[in-house]
């Protein structure tokens, strides 16, 4: 009852709402593309959270992935770390 009465008071809220399922649909994605062999030829993957980039890339090579959570207030600044840290690996 008090589980019910909390989601019916949170999604009530359009913004709220939206931000929730948008949410939920880029780990649905990300998901996907990790699960799949095909998806995870993918090099690299950027996206925005606010005003920071984070993202991946992968090194075939290495057979490793390498992680920004941190973030980045530009996309090239994302990846010229990330291609430092890649480099700095090697």
């Amino acid at each position: 009852m008090i589980i019910d009465w909390l989601v019916s008071k949170i999604f009530r809220w359009d913004p709220l709402r939206k931000a929730i399922f948008e949410e939920v649909h880029m780990y649905d994605h990300l998901d996907s593309i990790m699960n799949d062999p095909e998806g995870m030829k993918t090099g690299s993957l950027s996206w925005m959270e606010g005003d920071m980039w984070y993202g991946w890339t992968y090194s075939p090579v290495k057979n490793k992935y390498y992680f920004d959570d941190i973030g980045n207030s530009s996309l090239i600044g994302l990846w010229e770390d990330q291609w430092l840290r890649e480099a700095d690996a090697n």
